[in-house]
Parts: C-alpha cells; structure tokens; sequence
C-alpha cells in the first residue's frame, strides 16, 4: 500500500486528529517502525516553486524556537516592502498568501554598510522573493540596527539584533505557518558578517544561510546554541574582494568552521559551499561586476535544498548542473 502522509517528529498518536482522503498523520517513531518508503518535504513544491526541499529531516525542537515577546504586528499576506516594527524595529516585509496546507520558509536579509533595506531586492534578487511569497512565505529585511550586543562587522550590525529575528519568526509561524525546517539568513558585506554571525548564534532554528561577500572573521568567534550545524554557501570575489578585511579570507574561515563542527551534527547539517566568482564586493561593487543572479540563484537553490536537519547530503553525488563552475564543495 503506498500512502502520502505527514510526518511529525514531535507529534503524539493520541492527539490524531483524523486523516484526509490520501493523507494520513503520523508520528516519526510509528513510520520508522511501520512504514518504508521516501520522506519529502512539499512545502515548496506544493505552490510548483522551489525543489524537493532535501529530503526528510528532523524540525526544530519546540523548546528551540522562540516565543512572541508582547505583541506582534500583523503581517498582511501579500505584502510587498511593508514596513512593520518588530522588537521595536522596523523590518520591511514581502509576505505570500498561503494556500490550505501550505506552510513557505522565511529568508531573513541583514544589508551592507552604507546599504538599506530596499537592497534585497537585488542582493538576494526579485526571483527569489517571488518563489519565496509564492510558497505562502516571508522575506524580512531589517531596516536598523539596535545596536545591542556584541558588534559583528563594523558597527552596521550587533548580536542584539537576532532578538529581532527572533520575533518576526515567531509572529510569523503563528500568522502564516512558516516552515519551521526552512528558515534561512542572508546579506552582503557587513550583513554577509551578520549572517555568518547568525549561524552559530541561532543555530537551533537557522538551517542554511547565504552570505554574499561575508563569513567569519575569526574561528570560532561565536558558540552554537545546541547541537545542529546549519548549513553555509558562501559567495565572493577572491582576491579582489577586499574592503578592509579580505572577504575570500573570511568566507573560507566560515566554511571550515561549520565542516569542522559538522560531524557531531545532530540533527545532520553542517554543509558547506564555496563560490569564488572573482568580480566585485558582493558581485557588483569596487572591482568588474559578475552576473551575480546565477550565484545568488545558485545558493537560494542550496538553501531550499538544505532545509533544517537534512536527512541526507543531497550534493553527495555532486553540484546540480545549473550550479556555476566557480562553486566547490567545502564538505
């Protein structure tokens, strides 16, 4: 008999609700003893955007994700750079309508110095935004830092600001029913510093992030919350991307940071890609601009394939074909 079903890693039999036609509630301890077959996640795929998602994987623990802190602003689905105030900062905000049963990711943009927050619309792209409203899910860009906590780059961005992406994501599983596995963080330059940053220092929910000219300055600058090692693509200009530090330089000390951590990844995650496009700061500033779509859709495509706890390394096999050469394989 085959059967489509939805799996719950934390879900309690006796609290069943019943099934529908062709779809069928389970926990992940009955399926692993009862059942057989391939776990995907549909979330993605349910709106005809995006991939497979990664195959099956464990969600974030309950006791992980975090809770509203006072009240949320409500999101209007089908936002389209609302500015909303979130822990007491605006965020500006492009939302989907999500259909029955779907639940999108949410992609969380941290922008350059000297940037705003207007930039993600071509630092991580108007495709990109649309595939991801178009999943039922959120883009958030932060418009202004708090300025609280420990600096991650140069002034632009603090640790305090996670508090942030905090609440948005909590106000946002609770008005859209967010994917709580396809949570992800990009930026450039300062904001690239910020994501990478946001690796570690929300490791319990983040599940992929995309720097673009970013990283790590130093190893280990910053703990893991718990266990689970997201997982990075990183973007830079090689020797020619440098602007006060050397963003290639940082780019390769993120990605051997999180291989370095990965092996005791649990849930699994911890994969790391490095692509060395050899133009500009963040593909387009101080040096010849590259065609910096290909990698930014390179690396969104990563992100979907990365989701949170991804059973199975879905690049065991190698890059997919629409990848750039210039993109390796860190682990």
């Amino acid at each position: 008999m085959e059967a489509v079903v939805r799996i719950e890693s934390n879900f309690d039999p006796k609290q069943r609700t019943g099934s529908y036609v062709g779809l069928f509630q389970l926990s992940k301890y009955e399926f692993d003893r009862y059942g057989s077959g391939d776990i995907t996640d549909a979330s993605m795929s349910s709106s005809g955007s995006g991939s497979s998602s990664g195959g099956g994987g464990e969600s974030p623990s309950a006791q992980y994700l975090p809770a509203i802190s006072g009240t949320c602003p409500t999101i209007p689905p089908g936002s389209n750079g609302t500015s909303l105030t979130f822990a007491g900062e605006p965020v500006d905000i492009w939302s989907g309508t999500p259909k029955d049963g779907q639940n999108g990711p949410l992609v969380m943009f941290w922008f350059e110095t000297f940037g705003s927050a207007t930039d993600v619309s071509f630092q991580f792209g108007t495709a990109q935004i649309a595939a991801v409203t178009a999943a039922g899910g959120i883009v958030a860009s932060f418009a202004k830092s708090n300025g609280m906590g420990t600096d991650t780059g140069d002034a632009v961005w603090y640790t305090g600001d996670f508090a942030m992406a905090d609440q948005i994501l909590a106000c946002a599983a609770q008005q859209l029913n967010i994917n709580t596995r396809m949570i992800y963080t990009a930026g450039c330059s300062a904001g690239g510093l910020q994501s990478g940053a946001m690796v570690f220092s929300r490791s319990d929910y983040i599940a992929a992030s995309m720097p673009n000219s970013g990283g790590e300055v130093i190893a280990d600058e910053y703990p893991l919350e718990n266990a689970h090692v997201p997982s990075v693509m990183t973007a830079h200009g090689g020797s020619a991307d440098m602007v006060v530090i050397s963003f290639a330089t940082a780019s390769a000390t993120l990605d051997t940071d999180i291989a370095s951590r990965a092996a005791s990844s649990k849930p699994p995650g911890g994969y790391a890609i490095d692509c060395n496009h050899g133009g500009g700061h963040c593909g387009i500033f101080f040096a010849p601009a590259v065609d910096y779509a290909a990698y930014i859709s390179a690396q969104w495509q990563f992100c979907k394939d990365h989701p949170y706890g991804v059973a199975q390394d879905p690049y065991a096999n190698g890059l997919p074909a629409t990848f750039p050469s210039y993109c390796t394989v860190v682990k």
